[in-house]
């Protein structure tokens, strides 16, 4: 048996909104090296900063208004149910 084996896998690190952003300002200077040639050096790296926040917006931000409107649905609808189910017995009586 190897020690690799026995050794957990470790899991990627989240990259911060920093660092994706970085990645994503290099990728983009590889690729649009077209239009850095007619905007200019100055235009372009604006340009590119502007693109690469945008597309890096909201990447580790954790969902946390999501799920608690998931809690107040599940409380409305736990609410709900026995007034629903009162009114039924009411209406067989």
């Amino acid at each position: 048996m190897s020690s690799t084996d026995t050794a957990k896998t470790a899991k990627p690190a989240k990259a911060s909104r920093k660092e994706a952003r970085t990645t994503i300002e290099k990728k983009l200077d590889l690729l649009l090296v077209d239009l850095k040639k007619e905007l200019g050096e100055t235009k372009f790296k604006n340009r590119i900063r502007k693109a690469a926040k945008l597309l890096s917006k909201g990447l580790d931000k954790p969902k946390k208004k999501a799920l608690a409107k998931k809690k107040v649905a599940k409380k409305a609808a736990k609410l709900a149910k026995p007034a629903k189910v009162e009114s039924t017995t009411k209406a067989a009586e």
